[in-house]
């Protein structure tokens, strides 16, 4: 259905309103990522202290390299700068996190099994839509309105 005025975007350019509304989902999408990439990187003591309560392997590191990897991923669909690269970063950091870190089924509390099952199916949830904007930059690289780089 077109506008009541009957005027339409031209082809491959969304209008300014679905325009605003895909820049506010990638503000949404990578503030996450963002915030928690900077969180890895400013409290690496504690973060790495949480990993090695999940026997995460070499959890100093482990929780740079994945601060590092997040805060690039969030950055890179933020700014529209080599967002296929930036949904696969997440996507890797995303289903070992999962595993890793929210081992629900470990669990023998049930309120602690609830919380860590939430947690994991919202890394999993999270994957999916890395996979879904891979899949869409791939397809239709320029839809990506307000990137700092095409």
């Amino acid at each position: 259905m077109t506008p009541a005025s009957g005027a339409r975007p031209a082809a491959g350019h969304p209008s300014a309103a679905l325009a605003a509304t895909f820049l506010a989902g990638r503000v949404l999408f990578a503030a996450i990522f963002i915030l928690s990439g900077i969180g890895h990187l400013t409290r690496l003591p504690m973060m790495s202290q949480y990993a090695a309560a999940f026997q995460v392997p070499q959890p100093a590191l482990a929780v740079v390299f994945t601060g590092v990897m997040i805060l690039l991923g969030g950055l890179s669909l933020l700014l529209g700068v080599r967002v296929r690269i930036g949904a696969v970063l997440l996507f890797l950091f995303l289903i070992p996190a999962a595993i890793y870190m929210h081992p629900f089924w470990v669990m023998s509390d049930p309120v602690q099994a609830a919380t860590q099952q939430a947690h994991f199916m919202k890394n999993l949830a999270l994957a999916g839509a890395a996979l879904v904007i891979y899949y869409v930059s791939t397809l239709h690289p320029r839809i990506w309105v307000y990137a700092v780089a095409p």
